[in-house]
């Protein structure tokens, strides 16, 4: 759902255009950039309207477009791209005006000592390091998606963590049948409603894997039994909720990783009374579970 809300929107697109702006000195700069062969060749095909822009700029494509938009050669001549350089951030150069542009050329200039490949790397990496931080606000925008996704699918199915965990807690035999439910999953080395359903697709598998956790009884969906009948109760439910909604935005390989961890700690102890002799070695050699797609 996140993936089709981000290539709806075109959100990659969209943060990179921001990232391209901060490092241009605004508005007027990028489009001057997104003008260029170079960029217009990596643009999305037109879809309705306009065409996208691209969504990802190699940094050799950008340094050497912001050269060509910035410190272009003197009337269509062929000249070194550090005598460029330096033109363009004379008193009457192009990127003389422009702070940014002109200091990422400066110190392009500084670190190069005349090498041409070398100025161009520190341009590229000047790039890549606002290309990370632009990274970094892409993921906090996915973040956000992905909450308000899950707190929407925990709501729908009234995953309350705090109800699953209260009966859990008092009932000791739906506590051993998940535990056991979830031992066989690591032993397998992946879900048994994976293993059930392979080759039959992901919508089987989800409706397989569904299936194994209505087995168990936990208490989901809605119900008189399971609404709230109080302001107190109510209080609990929204935060029951919002801890799972928190949980689901961990992503499924990060519980299923852990899953199996604690799986394999339980098996590292002494065995329970009645139970197998298998060597606990053998147990912590088990492959982690592998989580189910979709």
């Amino acid at each position: 759902m996140n993936e089709g809300i981000a290539a709806l929107v075109g959100m990659r697109a969209r943060t990179l255009e921001q990232g391209i702006r901060s490092l241009l000195d605004g508005e007027a700069n990028a489009e001057l950039f997104y003008g260029h062969w170079r960029i217009k060749a990596l643009a999305k095909p037109a879809r309705f309207l306009k065409a996208r822009n691209p969504s990802y700029i190699p940094s050799r494509v950008f340094a050497l477009t912001m050269l060509d938009t910035f410190a272009p050669p003197s009337g269509g001549r062929s000249e070194d791209l550090i005598a460029r350089a330096k033109k363009a951030i004379a008193p009457s150069g192009h990127a003389a005006s422009h702070q940014t542009i002109r200091g990422l050329i400066v110190d392009a200039l500084d670190a190069a000592r005349g090498d041409v490949d070398r100025f161009r790397a520190t341009i590229e990496h000047s790039f890549d390091e606002v290309m990370d931080r632009v990274s970094g606000w892409y993921k906090r925008r996915v973040q956000l998606i992905l909450f308000v996704l899950a707190i929407g699918l925990v709501a729908a199915i009234n995953a309350d963590s705090f109800a699953i965990g209260q009966r859990l807690w008092k009932d000791d035999a739906l506590r051993a049948a998940t535990v056991a439910q979830a031992t066989r999953a690591v032993n397998a080395g992946q879900a048994v409603c994976v293993r059930e359903t392979k080759g039959q697709g992901p919508a089987a598998t989800a409706a397989a894997c569904v299936s194994r956790v209505e087995q168990l009884s936990l208490p989901f969906g809605w119900s008189h039994a399971t609404s709230p009948h109080s302001f107190r109760s109510g209080l609990g439910k929204v935060g029951g909720l919002l801890v799972t909604a928190f949980a689901l935005t961990l992503g499924a390989p990060f519980w299923f990783d852990l899953l199996g961890k604690v799986a394999n700690l339980r098996g590292s102890g002494p065995p329970a009374p009645g139970a197998s002799s298998k060597p606990a070695s053998q147990v912590a050699a088990q492959p982690p579970v592998q989580p189910v797609e979709g």
